[in-house]
């Protein structure tokens, strides 16, 4: 009983350290950014239309990764397909030799008592 309940104190703390982890990191952005908007050269006209045209640039760019990011997993997809009919053909390949190999041993094995003619000597 004893172990139960400080593995769930442990999971508690952990929860924990993640959220304080995240609230740190969400604070040190936005503490950054407004130190950066504060000890900028640039006038506040100047900064807002840079916000403002980077802001309108984010969506195309988001677009552009996306298309890139699904061109990429349909060429993955297309070469893994083909690895693995590749592989796949090279298994029937070896299963087909194995099997006329077995066939040839079995004949051999069946014929070979009687493939002896009678004047041979063994």
């Amino acid at each position: 009983m004893q172990q139960n309940t400080s593995n769930s104190s442990g999971a508690q703390q952990s929860g924990g350290s993640m959220s304080s982890w995240i609230i740190g990191f969400l604070v040190g952005i936005f503490g950054g950014a407004t130190l950066a908007l504060l000890t900028t050269p640039k006038s506040g006209s100047e900064v807002r239309g840079a916000l403002g045209k980077t802001a309108k640039d984010v969506p195309n760019k988001v677009s552009e990764i996306l298309d890139d990011s699904l061109d990429l997993y349909a060429s993955a997809i297309n070469y893994f397909q083909l690895v693995v009919e590749e592989q796949a053909q090279r298994i029937k390949k070896a299963v087909a030799a194995g099997k006329l190999a077995a066939a040839k041993k079995r004949e051999e094995l069946e014929l070979g008592g009687s493939s002896v003619l009678p004047f041979q000597h063994r």
